[in-house]
């Protein structure tokens, strides 16, 4: 089967992200680069120790709640479209469970590197230089796919 034709509900591993329309890498790009741009602000207001791990979790619940609360109304009937057919806001709930672990990792991995790397060196151009690097980076599906083709 071609990844792209597989329902949001089947994927199995992280490849098949590549398949998702851009629009879709889009918001996750945003959402990333919107959060790397509030801990930019937030980090120097928090020098203690637990700071970083509190902002994690609470980015991390932040993003997961309204995914919690879709998947309320989930049932026997909800339909999943294919990866190459999902919609980044009416389907963001339909993942395997697996992706959502990956997704929070992500996240947590961006939070916690912006921090330490805001900690050590707090402007605007690192912050900029932040940015461009997740940018690069989380919307990368759509550029190697732009690439091949």
């Amino acid at each position: 089967m071609h990844a792209g034709a597989k329902k949001l509900n089947e994927m199995n591993r992280l490849g098949d992200m590549g398949h998702f329309p851009a629009v879709v890498n889009a918001g996750a790009t945003l959402n990333v680069l919107m959060t790397v741009t509030v801990t930019w602000f937030v980090q120097p207001k928090f020098p203690q120790a637990w700071a970083p791990v509190a902002w994690v979790a609470l980015v991390l619940a932040l993003n997961l709640l309204p995914v919690i609360v879709l998947r309320l109304g989930m049932n026997a009937e909800t339909q999943f479209p294919a990866l190459a057919e999902m919609d980044f806001v009416r389907d963001q709930h339909k993942f395997s469970d697996w992706v959502y672990v990956a997704a929070s990792a992500n996240m947590a991995f961006w939070v916690l590197s912006s921090w330490a790397v805001f900690s050590g060196w707090h402007t605007v151009d690192v912050l900029a230089g932040v940015l461009v690097i997740a940018l690069v980076a989380t919307f990368s599906p759509v550029l190697v796919r732009g690439m091949r083709g």
